[in-house]
């Protein structure tokens, strides 16, 4: 006498997810939302998308006699459970993501200051401004010369002049 338990396949997973309603999407969402509670950093959309894909990844199965609300409820309750657990073990995590979004923002902040600081240096040679624009912006050199209106030997001369002036104001052992 076997005591496993019939389980779906992913197929019939699918099948069964593809004719839900817009009702009962609504009450999932709303099963979704209760569960999250206790979760600051996660939204019930993103629980609710975790279990899914949980679920037709195979990685939940399904057993077939039980209801899909019930059966979902489940697995985005452990979902939850799953998520609070982590954010218990990972206290200092939003320390430490302040600390990294402050460290993001002053090195923002400080390439914009560079880039700005290139940019009035190139001021007095609009071909160089213009090929640094392009670099910046990562187009072809080809894209550059049709709208500067200059040659591949103008390009060339123009593009070396650029770096020469970058630098002598910048360092003298940078390259470009």
């Amino acid at each position: 006498m076997s005591h496993e338990v019939e389980t779906l396949s992913i197929e019939e997973v699918a099948r069964l997810l593809s004719r839900l309603r817009q009702a009962d999407h609504l009450r999932l969402a709303a099963l979704a939302q209760a569960w999250i509670s206790g979760c600051p950093r996660r939204e019930a959309a993103e629980l609710l998308n975790e279990a899914l894909a949980r679920v037709l990844s195979g990685a939940r199965p399904w057993p077939a006699d039980v209801p899909l609300p019930a059966f979902l409820s489940q697995v985005m309750r452990s979902i939850a459970s799953q998520w609070r657990h982590e954010d218990h073990r990972e206290p200092l995590l939003n320390d430490a993501d302040a600390m990294r979004d402050d460290s993001l923002t002053t090195m923002n902040h400080d390439l914009a200051d560079l880039t700005e600081r290139m940019r009035k240096a190139l001021d007095d040679d609009p071909a160089g401004l213009g090929i640094f624009e392009h670099i910046l912006a990562q187009t072809s050199r080809k894209d550059v010369r049709a709208e500067l209106g200059i040659n591949e030997t103008k390009y060339d001369t123009a593009r070396r002049r650029m770096i020469r002036t970058l630098q002598d104001q910048f360092s003298p052992g940078w390259t470009l």
